[in-house]
């Protein structure tokens, strides 16, 4: 695992790696659809930009991909624009870390969503990826938080944030801000306002302390570059 990556909640868990090695095994039964979590309107939101931004140039970033699932139906998307654009997932590959999901724990995000994304690893999201033709995807294992600056890609077109904690998303936007090409755009899951996650307040500081507007549609925080 990545030096620079925090403790995972399920470290250590017997449980969760069992979790990890039936979902490995299964895999092309268990994923033989694109397994992704945005909802669907929020989905239309990425799809949108990445139509929107196909002509600017730079790297597309995930940061928070869980199983790979919504970079599968973006590559999808851009093969049939046939737009080649480096694609980047950066994930902890397990689950959240600890005290991240603590702090938003107290601000009430439910303590039962704490291993919601746990039992995943960096081989199963690969794996995944080759099964739908999409291995051609780089996975960088990682919190973003102190992830080296040396493995952040520069001049992205679209980046984005769906780690749901108020933390890391602050840390997406500060740290791709000033990695975003010209005319990017910055897309955060999960800023509706009575959401259990609280992205929109790591997102309502990155944009106050850069002097941008708020903006949303369908609870997806938007910066455009």
């Amino acid at each position: 695992m990545n030096g620079s990556l925090g403790t995972p909640i399920s470290a250590g868990s017997m449980k969760y790696r069992l979790k990890r090695m039936g979902r490995s095994a299964l895999a092309p039964l268990l994923y033989r659809y694109p397994p992704f979590a945005l909802a669907p309107e929020r989905l239309y939101v990425l799809l949108h930009y990445l139509i929107a931004t196909k002509d600017v140039p730079g790297p597309i970033v995930e940061v928070g991909c869980h199983l790979g699932g919504t970079a599968i139906i973006a590559k999808r998307l851009l093969k049939g624009l046939r737009v080649s654009k480096p694609y980047v997932c950066i994930d902890t590959f397990d689950g959240f870390i600890g005290d991240q999901f603590a702090t938003d724990a107290a601000l009430g995000t439910p303590m039962q969503n704490g291993t919601l994304f746990s039992g995943n690893s960096k081989d199963l999201v690969a794996k995944i990826l080759r099964q739908h033709g999409c291995s051609e995807v780089t996975l960088v294992q990682g919190d973003i938080i102190t992830l080296p600056e040396t493995q952040l890609p520069d001049g992205c077109s679209l980046v984005l944030a769906d780690v749901d904690l108020t933390e890391p998303t602050y840390a997406a936007i500060s740290r791709f801000l000033p990695r975003m090409a010209p005319g990017g755009v910055i897309l955060v899951d999960d800023c509706g306002e009575a959401s259990s996650w609280k992205a929109r307040i790591g997102y309502s500081r990155a944009c106050r302390e850069a002097g941008r507007e708020e903006r949303f549609l369908y609870e997806m925080g938007i910066i455009q570059c």
